[in-house]
């Protein structure tokens, strides 16, 4: 089995890689779209209108944002025992909150996840 920071990494990647990066990939991709859906057709025409500084802002209130949502939701596991993150491997089981020191912080905590596995962290923070 791997050991327990293997397997908060494993977890942490995956969802920073399947939420957040697609979150903040989309934001980045409809600044630049050309002939879009026209269900975004709004949203790219503000965000064509917006300067590089305020685009910036605007990102990293969508990083935030995205982080406190994140935090939120691995908070319902760690205060609700009838929820639960389980891991298994060749079936043994181990619980995200037990092995984690709290776990609905593990994404934003400096140096945490969304610093080390996103692909849109600043590279001075990786």
């Amino acid at each position: 089995m791997k050991s327990n920071d293997e397997i908060l990494n494993e977890y942490g990647k995956k969802l920073i890689e399947f939420s957040f990066d697609p979150a903040i990939g989309n934001l980045l991709s409809l600044r630049i779209k050309d002939n879009p859906p026209i269900i975004f057709e709004d949203y790219v025409n503000l965000f064509k209108k917006i300067d590089s500084e305020d685009f910036v802002i605007l990102q990293k209130y969508l990083e935030e944002s995205i982080g406190g949502v994140l935090f939120n939701i691995l908070r319902i596991f760690e205060e609700d025992e009838r929820f639960r993150l389980i891991y298994e491997e060749d079936g043994k089981q181990v619980d995200l909150v037990k092995i984690s020191e709290m776990l609905k912080a593990e994404p934003i905590i400096e140096n945490g996840w969304i610093k080390r596995f996103s692909k849109y962290a600043e590279e001075g923070d990786k």
